[in-house]
């Protein structure tokens, strides 16, 4: 690694505070990305909560093309990574339900709160 010899001062950490409604369709095809970060940061890290107000069936939590957490309706998650690239959702549609019942098919809704620092190029 190369070094200035301390003539030069680190980049600043931001800090940035993320907080959205997020909507879907149940029974989705691929998990729907709700945040992804930006080209130009370093090294983003930081904490992930996600809320479920509303839901069909399950709802999969994935943070950097992981999955995290299964939830449902009132249940909530939160946990804290040292990397943070992508946090997508994906809605479920209960096991029971057919392509004769679509009043079970819907959407699921909640709230993504995320607290993310990053050095900025």
């Amino acid at each position: 690694m190369m070094s200035c010899g301390g003539c030069c001062p680190d980049r600043p950490i931001v800090t940035d505070e993320v907080c959205q409604n997020w909507e879907f369709s149940c029974g989705g095809n691929a998990p729907e990305v709700v945040w992804e970060a930006d080209e130009n940061i370093i090294k983003p890290f930081g904490t992930v909560t996600v809320l479920v107000e509303n839901s069909c069936g399950e709802v999969k939590i994935y943070v950097n093309e992981g999955e995290v957490a299964t939830l449902t309706e009132g249940q909530s998650f939160s946990k804290t990574f040292n990397h943070l690239k992508k946090v997508s959702i994906e809605c479920l549609t209960p096991s029971n339900s057919t392509a004769d019942t679509p009043s079970v098919l819907g959407s699921c809704c909640g709230k993504l709160c995320m607290t993310v620092h990053y050095k900025k190029c």
